[in-house]
């Protein structure tokens, strides 16, 4: 690649070379690597040099050639940068264009008028320079594209520059373009911005003082990170630095009053916004990454998935990232750099809990001893005392903080530091769950234990992958769906309630979200009488079909879940109690109720009735049961002719 300065003594050359042009001039170079930026710096400073010595200098016309389907189009637009204030002259010879000219300037004069007019708006750009952007980008064939630019040089006489990205080129014509390219360019130049230029520029532009202070302060960091994975895209670099801007300035305000904090954050962001947006990670891997990081080094090669090949990737190549505690976990970064959305209540509960951010004294015990290994001795002991004490008392009624304070015990433990008072682990927090259920204080977080849930904060688990964890996260999980199944059957009259009050408003039973009111996926209509949901269900000889359908849909995105098994007794009974109803209604409305019920409950039933498996009898004698054998028809068997047999054909009952 040619650096900036040769580019630019090239361009010189070319630009104030006295004569006619004898050929245009390529910049061309990767989607990214700066060469608008680099355009822009130059032609900048270029007309800010003229203007010292001749007042009336003009810029140079800069077309894209992005979208242009129509060769009209480009002589549209250099004459609206040549004359962006147009008069009546102005607009009289652009119609000497073609229709698609005039109409882009609102004129439709006499084509026929003085074609002096329009020469004269050409000899105006003889002294100008025209830059076509975006070459490889223009829609029509670049033969045909090439050809039109040519005119330019060899007829006008207009000294030309040609932007692209020739990798990029879709030409079926290649040997052609060749041909025209060899004619039209008579110099090609491989050009890319100064990485730390456009970092400077970038930063300047923010509107975050916090956020251009810190690329300042860390600029060298900062610079490394960004061309650490090899392939530098400018356009990605604008915009996660704009990301970061916009974080700092709508987080909580301790995020940008703390400098390591705000390094931390800007170090991780470039790192996987680097990685995310040249397809090193997607969405998914994003919101796993945490735990890919933390334990990709405990699993053999024959073992390693792909995100934990990548965890041990990330590590490696971006040694100045804090990739095990980060300032805004990467699930949450997955949602602002897909859709550019940002919760930022579940960004301030994280930053509110980070040692960089308000200081490891205001950070919770469970937090601190997460990584013990950053205080000294002093500071340790004071936490640990206050974290066993926490632990007596039966403090942590979190499900997630009270899986930190299984996982650092077990880590102490093992280093011989003992938090558990002797007891053994299982049968501590045996005990621990025992006592917060009869309290009925044990918060009922169930979303902790889905697919990939071995973190809570943002932070894995210690020692996450042991067996002894996992069989005492097992019995924590079981505490929580007790807790969960007292806490909706409070709540089971309120759901009724609000079903009352809006019988067709059943949404809430399959849309996810208890925080929103919504209960898709949490077992609680068991805790509902049978025959208050069949009320709203059959009122008046007619079926609800809203709610029915409501119901259907919540089961059918329970099939491949265990979170609604509970309820598979109560929904065959309610298909036993609205089966009993309809049955006494009069016709028509029997017969009509009894296909809409079994239209809605048909798929209803698939999920909640077990197929029961084969007697063991059954099985034995499937299993010894010998091949048939095909005998010959008996001599009564063929005295009944085939075309005598009558079969009866299944009646098809067409939906009323």
């Amino acid at each position: 690649m040619t650096t900036d300065a040769a580019a630019r003594d090239y361009l010189d050359y070319y630009l104030d070379k006295p004569g006619n042009p004898d050929f245009a001039v390529m910049l061309e170079g990767p989607w990214g690597s700066g060469k608008s930026f680099f355009l822009d710096q130059y032609f900048a400073d270029r007309h800010a040099k003229a203007l010292r010595t001749d007042k009336k200098a003009k810029e140079a016309i800069r077309v894209t050639l992005f979208g242009v389907r129509e060769l009209d189009d480009i002589m549209s637009q250099i004459f609206a940068k040549a004359h962006p204030v147009l008069g009546g002259k102005a607009v009289r010879a652009v119609n000497l264009l073609g229709s698609r000219a005039a109409s882009f300037f609102g004129g439709s004069l006499d084509p026929t008028e003085n074609a002096k007019l329009l020469q004269d708006m050409v000899l105006d750009l003889q002294d100008r320079v025209l830059v076509f952007d975006d070459f490889e980008r223009c829609p029509l064939p670049p033969v045909e594209v090439m050809g039109f630019l040519n005119r330019f040089v060899e007829q006008d006489k207009v000294k030309v520059v040609v932007v692209a990205d020739e990798e990029n080129i879709n030409t079926d014509e290649a040997k052609e373009y060749r041909r025209r390219k060899e004619k039209l360019i008579g110099k090609t130049i491989r050009v890319g911005s100064d990485p730390a230029t456009v970092l400077d520029a970038f930063a300047a532009a923010l509107s975050g003082k916090e956020a251009r202070d810190t690329i300042a302060m860390h600029r060298e960091q900062a610079l490394a990170t960004f061309l650490a994975a090899g392939r530098p895209n400018f356009r990605s670099l604008r915009a996660i630095l704009s990301d970061f801007d916009r974080i700092a300035s709508l987080a909580d305000p301790k995020l940008k009053a703390s400098e390591p904090a705000m390094k931390a954050l800007l170090l991780y962001m470039l790192a996987v916004g680097v990685e995310f947006r040249s397809d090193g990670i997607d969405v998914e891997g994003l919101r796993t990454l945490t735990s890919d990081i933390v334990l990709r080094g405990r699993l053999s090669k024959t073992e390693e998935s792909t995100g934990r090949q990548r965890g041990s990737l990330f590590r490696s190549r971006y040694p100045l990232v804090s990739w095990g505690d980060p300032v805004v976990p990467p699930e949450l970064l997955a949602e602002l750099f897909a859709s550019g959305t940002v919760d930022l209540v579940s960004v301030d509960a994280h930053l509110n809990q980070h040692p960089l951010v308000v200081g490891r004294e205001q950070v919770p015990a469970w937090r601190a001893m997460w990584s013990w290994y950053d205080m000294g001795e002093t500071e340790y002991r004071k936490v640990r005392d206050l974290y066993a004490k926490q632990l007596a008392d039966r403090e942590l009624i979190h499900p997630g903080q009270l899986l930190h304070a299984v996982g650092s015990s077990l880590r102490l433990l093992g280093y011989g530091d003992d938090l558990l008072g002797g007891v053994a682990p299982k049968d501590f927090f045996t005990a621990y769950l025992d006592d917060v259920e009869k309290a009925d204080t044990l918060i009922a977080a169930t979303n902790l234990f889905g697919f990939g849930s071995d973190g809570y904060a943002g932070l894995i688990y210690n020692e996450s992958d042991s067996a002894a964890f996992q069989e005492i996260r097992g019995l924590v999980a079981a505490a929580v769906g007790r807790a969960l199944d007292r806490q909706t059957k409070r709540e089971a009259p309120v759901l009724v309630d609000r079903l009352k009050a809006d019988p067709e408003g059943g949404a809430m039973l399959y849309e996810w979200g208890p925080e929103e009111g919504n209960y898709g996926g949490i077992a609680i209509l068991h805790h509902v009488a049978i025959g208050e949901i069949a009320d709203l269900l059959l009122q008046d000889g007619k079926l609800n079909d809203r709610l029915l359908a409501a119901l259907k849909e919540r089961y059918e995105r329970a099939q491949s879940a265990k979170s609604l098994d509970s309820e598979k007794p109560w929904v065959l009974n309610l298909h036993a109690e609205l089966a009993g109803r309809v049955t006494s209604l009069p016709a028509p409305y029997k017969r009509f109720g009894e296909l809409r019920l079994a239209h809605w409950f048909e798929p209803i039933k698939g999920w909640a009735t077990p197929s029961a498996p084969p007697s063991p009898a059954a099985a034995a004698a499937k299993s010894t049961k010998r091949p048939s054998v095909k005998k010959a028809p008996t001599a009564s068997a063929k005295a009944v002719p085939a075309a005598k047999a009558v079969v009866k054909k299944p009646r098809i009952r067409k939906k009323p």
